[in-house]
């Protein structure tokens, strides 16, 4: 009797569910407690104490500290976020019906040096309201950052990273198209070039990216494209970033590959040429939302982002 009566009693509060819905994200308790500002035991408390009130176990632990989903803690996941999404909609409202609230973005170099500054400015002068921070990561942990529930949207210069768990539960939006091409010092004579190909590069030095670069990936997918293997190349140089590289190749340490919204600055300024690739390869600059459209928030911002691209004079 004593038991069904503290069972009745018993209820569900919203930090239990952020804090299980982070955990679904993460698959890691430490993670969780890591994003929400919270020690591991009281995530490890919130998640028991749950799986008091329903009867039913959540997750299951793994050997390796990471937990799953049960099918019914993969249910109410579901369900779970519905109503932290119905909750922050009505809290994301002011007196006035103005959307307030701050939106969490990790971008690539492409999507966070140059695309998203005047986009976001654009943005919060529309929405005087809402705040929107970014960080700046490759596109391969702006990945997993989403898929931690670390930030609400993602902007990469490509998703085609193997093995690829982590667009299971993210939905990709193409912003815009990406056009790459050959980068070399002003005055470089194959800058006379109206178009080039990959074998252009043979018998020149070559600057590389990291692995992890998104640019990367679509630079890769060309080359495959066209039957060459980057390290058919005479690679000398190899960076974490795209400004390095297209600084080397101003200074005359090689040639380099790069997209044409990267070079545009450098371009104007007499630094470097660019002669576009003649490929098939299709590559965009994608925005990715954790949220899959239940956060309107989120929504307003892709929405207006789409609306950008369209109506940009900016030369992409």
């Amino acid at each position: 009797m004593l038991a069904m009566y503290r069972s009745h009693i018993m209820t569900l509060d919203l930090d239990q569910l952020s804090t299980f819905c982070n955990v679904c994200l993460t698959r890691n308790f430490t993670k969780t407690a890591s994003n929400l500002g919270i020690t591991e035991s009281t995530v490890s408390y919130r998640i028991k104490e749950m799986e008091k009130y329903f009867g039913r176990k959540l997750f299951n632990r793994r050997t390796d500290k990471t937990v799953e989903c049960t099918e019914f803690g993969n249910a109410f996941f579901a369900d779970a976020k519905e109503i932290l999404f119905t909750v922050d909609k009505y809290k994301n409202v002011g007196a006035e019906g103005e959307l307030i609230g701050t939106i969490k973005i990790s971008g690539g170099e492409i999507g966070g040096v140059f695309f998203l500054p005047p986009l976001i400015r654009a943005f919060e002068s529309k929405f005087n309201h809402i705040r929107v921070k970014i960080e700046i990561n490759n596109s391969l942990k702006t990945l997993k950052k989403l898929n931690e529930g670390e930030c609400d949207l993602g902007v990469t210069a490509s998703v085609d990273f193997q093995p690829n768990p982590y667009l299971k539960n993210i939905q990709v939006h193409k912003l815009l198209g990406l056009t790459y091409g050959i980068i070399t010092p002003a005055g470089h004579p194959m800058a006379e070039k109206k178009t080039a190909n990959v074998t252009d590069l043979m018998g020149f030095p070559y600057i590389s990216r990291d692995e992890s670069s998104g640019s990367q990936r679509e630079i890769l997918k060309i080359f495959k494209e066209q039957g060459l293997k980057e390290s058919d190349l005479n690679v000398v140089w190899r960076f974490d970033n795209s400004s390095s590289v297209i600084n080397a190749v101003s200074e005359g340490l090689g040639l380099s590959i790069v997209s044409k919204i990267q070079a545009s600055k450098y371009v104007q300024g007499g630094l470097i040429s660019f002669i576009p690739l003649e490929t098939k390869v299709e590559s965009y600059l994608n925005l990715l939302d954790m949220w899959r459209g239940t956060n309107k928030l989120v929504n307003e911002f892709i929405s207006f982002a789409h609306y950008y691209v369209e109506t940009s004079v900016l030369m992409f």
